[in-house]
């Protein structure tokens, strides 16, 4: 079943790993996560500031939640989104 956006669009940055944000599997809160390496990759592709992973994040978190959604579905209880998903070569 897939993963719906958290209403409160929780994040925490955790500097120099990534990004944690929630979703939702019904009623249940799933916390998912994106790497920093993903969010520096992306970056990097669109030729924007790789200091601004937080902006990188809001403007793909779309992409993110379904990639993230994805891999919940494949059995990843907390899926983490990484930079060969997010910007694949």
């Amino acid at each position: 079943m897939p993963l719906t956006t958290d209403p409160s669009r929780f994040t925490e940055l955790q500097l120099f790993e990534g990004i944690t944000f929630a979703m939702f599997d019904s009623e249940q809160r799933v916390l998912c996560f994106v790497t920093w390496a993903a969010l520096l990759d992306r970056a990097a592709k669109d030729g924007t500031r790789q200091t601004d992973v937080r902006g990188t994040f809001e403007q793909y978190r779309w992409k993110i939640e379904l990639i993230a959604s994805g891999n919940y579905d494949q059995g990843e209880a907390r899926p983490v989104v990484r930079a060969e998903q997010l910007t694949p070569r």
